[in-house]
């Protein structure tokens, strides 16, 4: 059974394992994530009603994040535990709702670590079988650390005190959570020249790839023309994902790649070609006619001609190349029409990968 405690676990051992690289953070983002805490109630020792007098407990939370700039974040999230009392011996079941804003230094590290404080406002449903439910109201502060693992996957940790606005309890929680990161966006390479003043010399200074650094201040002497440089007249660089689709279809029965489909493949081949450092995955599908297991190997079959006119006929390394097959399983239209059958008979190819580019100057 899936439970709190082996969420966490998976969490915990995800980040360190995880940290092979250090990424920078985008200036903007938006994330999704799971968090997984355990919460430490023991100043509710001396609380009166039922459904506060908790034992220590685990709690696993949906979040949602929105980077506004590099210094500003928000947080909204849903929680959900299953604490028990102490005195009553009893279970409840807690529904939490929250939303704060979370700080960050702009340049502070903790090594690759991003520290951040944040204070935010929560809503709990409290509900017990024997006593009913009731409402109650917090505000917390957390402080902790995050860290890109990956381009878009966020690690962090922490620890969050909750105070009930009512009773004026005080709850104190430590956090570990993992985020897709969606809606990227990186502030723009620095330009920071100063100008010269030729007043104080007595000749033009050199610069023979005429980025607008001196050659004596240049370290990267033959940057391509039109470039766009930092102050060391180096290029900067883009980095950004390669992802094309192909569509390959097949006749009822039949492995064969039809030869209207190779000028397809050949403007996939063409990209591979640019983009050295890209991948190709190729899926075999079939329709549902016929036993599944020989579906499946039909459905790899397909795939695999595919790649062999990929590595024959347009020269593809065969090391870039994987292929799977699918069988019956994901139809992209009804296998109870003749059309519909055709349509699921084929091979999907999806391209993937990342490529770096020089920027160039605006208007060169």
């Amino acid at each position: 059974m899936f439970t709190l405690r082996n969420t966490a676990l998976i969490v915990a051992l995800a980040i360190p394992v995880a940290t092979t690289a250090s990424q920078k953070f985008p200036s903007q983002y938006s994330s999704l994530g799971i968090e997984a805490g355990y919460v430490d109630s023991g100043n509710s020792d001396n609380k009166s009603g039922a459904t506060d007098d908790l034992k220590n407990y685990g709690e696993f939370g949906l979040n949602f994040t929105h980077q506004f700039n590099p210094r500003v974040s928000m947080l909204v999230q849903a929680s959900y535990s299953e604490p028990e009392t102490r005195n009553f011996d009893q279970d409840l079941d807690i529904l939490r709702g929250s939303v704060g804003a979370r700080f960050h230094p702009s340049l502070y590290r903790l090594g690759s670590w991003r520290p951040f404080a944040g204070i935010g406002y929560s809503h709990a449903d409290i509900d017990l079988e024997s006593y009913g439910s009731k409402g109650e109201d917090m505000l917390y502060g957390e402080a902790g650390l995050q860290r890109m693992i990956a381009p878009r996957f966020i690690a962090e940790a922490g620890l969050r005190g909750r105070v009930e606005i009512e009773d004026q309890f005080v709850d104190a929680q430590a956090f570990v959570g993992l985020h897709y990161v969606f809606g990227r966006e990186f502030p723009a390479a620095p330009v920071n020249r100063q100008p010269l003043d030729f007043s104080t010399l007595s000749a033009p200074l050199a610069d023979s790839d005429g980025d607008g650094v001196p050659d004596q201040q240049d370290k990267c002497p033959d940057t391509p023309h039109g470039a766009l440089v930092d102050e060391d007249g180096c290029a900067q660089e883009l980095t950004r994902e390669i992802k094309e689709t192909l569509y390959v279809e097949f006749q009822h029965d039949k492995t064969e790649v039809r030869r209207s489909f190779y000028p397809k493949i050949e403007d996939l081949a063409t990209t591979l070609k640019q983009y050295p450092t890209s991948r190709i995955l190729l899926e075999g599908h079939t329709d549902s006619t016929g036993p599944s297991s020989y579906n499946q190997k039909l459905s790899k079959s397909r795939a695999d001609a595919v790649m062999k006119v990929l590595i024959d006929h347009f020269g593809i390394n065969a090391d870039r190349i994987r292929t799977t097959g699918m069988g019956e399983s994901q139809p992209i239209a009804s296998n109870e029409t003749e059309e519909g059958r055709a349509q699921n008979r084929r091979v999907e190819a999806i391209v993937s990968g990342e490529h770096t580019e020089i920027l160039k100057k605006t208007g060169k």
